[in-house]
C-alpha cells in the first residue's frame, strides 16, 4: 500500500533531534505493515498529480491556520476535493481535519476557549467498522488553537470532548479527521509546551504535568492503519 503524507508544516531545527522529521513520526504508526510512505511538501505547493497516484493520503497538522490567505492551503482543499471526486481515502490531524472542513464547506476559527494543550479525553459518540477496540473515551495529545466551529452538511461527529465539540469528524466514509495527535510522543509535546511557558497564566505549565497521563496514542494510530485497509 503506498500512503501519500501531505505536509502542512516543516519540522522546526530545534526539534529534530527530538523527534526526528514529521515523516519518521507518520512513518511509525505503519510500522510490521506493508506500507510505503510517500511525503508531498504541500506547504511549498508540492501535491500528486492525481488524486489516485496514491491508495490513501494522511494530511499533517500545522503551525498555519487554514483561514490564512495562502496559496498553497486552496490548492490543498482544492485536491482535497478531487480526492472526494475520486474517492481517493483521507485522514486528516489536526490542522489536516480542519482543512478537509473548509475544502468541503464547514468554517474553522480561532475558539474562544482558548489553546487546548496537554492530554485530553475524546468521548465516542459513533464507532466505525476501522475503529478497533474502540473505547467509551480515548485520550490524545493535543496542540491547537483552531477548531471546527460548524462541519460541512452532511458529515458526521464520531467523537467530541468538553474542549473541542468537533474532535473526530466523518465527511466521508473514507475521509475522515481527529483533532487530537497520534504521532506525538511525550518527549516533543513536552518541548513544544515548554517553549511556550513564556505566555501568561500556568496553561502550558499543567499541559506539561497532563503527559503524566495514559493516552491512546497506539490506538488511534491502530484506527489510522484499519482506516486504510479497509477504505
Amino acid at each position: 500500500m503506498r500512503i501519500g503524507l501531505l505536509l502542512c508544516d516543516s519540522m522546526p531545527d530545534e526539534y529534530l533531534p527530538i523527534a526526528g522529521k514529521y515523516v519518521a513520526m507518520f512513518s511509525g504508526m505503519f510500522r510490521n505493515r506493508a506500507v510505503t510512505m510517500t511525503p508531498f511538501e504541500a506547504h511549498r505547493g508540492e501535491l500528486p498529480d492525481s488524486p489516485l497516484e496514491c491508495d490513501g493520503y494522511v494530511i499533517s497538522g500545522s503551525r498555519a491556520s487554514v483561514y490564512e490567505d495562502e496559496q498553497w492551503i486552496r490548492e490543498l482543499e482544492a485536491f482535497i476535493r478531487d480526492s472526494v471526486n475520486a474517492s481517493a481515502p483521507i485522514f486528516g490531524v489536526c490542522f489536516g481535519l480542519q482543512v478537509m472542513a473548509t475544502a468541503l464547506g464547514g468554517t474553522v476559527e480561532k475558539f474562544h476557549g482558548g489553546w487546548g494543550v496537554g492530554v485530553h479525553d475524546m468521548n465516542t459518540i459513533r464507532s466505525r467498522p476501522w475503529m478497533k477496540n474502540s473505547h467509551d473515551s480515548v485520550s490524545l495529545i493535543m496542540s491547537h488553537q483552531d477548531q471546527i466551529t460548524r462541519p460541512p452538511e452532511r458529515a458526521s461527529i464520531l467523537g467530541s470532548s468538553d474542549h473541542c465539540e468537533n474532535y473526530l469528524v466523518e465527511f466521508t466514509a473514507i475521509h475522515v479527521g481527529i483533532q487530537g495527535h497520534s504521532e506525538f510522543g511525550v518527549p516533543f509535546a513536552e518541548a513544544i509546551y515548554s517553549k511556550r511557558r513564556e505566555q501568561p497564566g500556568d496553561l502550558f505549565d499543567r499541559a506539561v504535568e497532563s503527559l503524566r497521563l495514559h493516552t491512546d496514542g497506539e490506538l488511534v494510530a491502530s484506527w489510522i492503519v484499519e482506516f486504510f485497509d479497509l477504505s
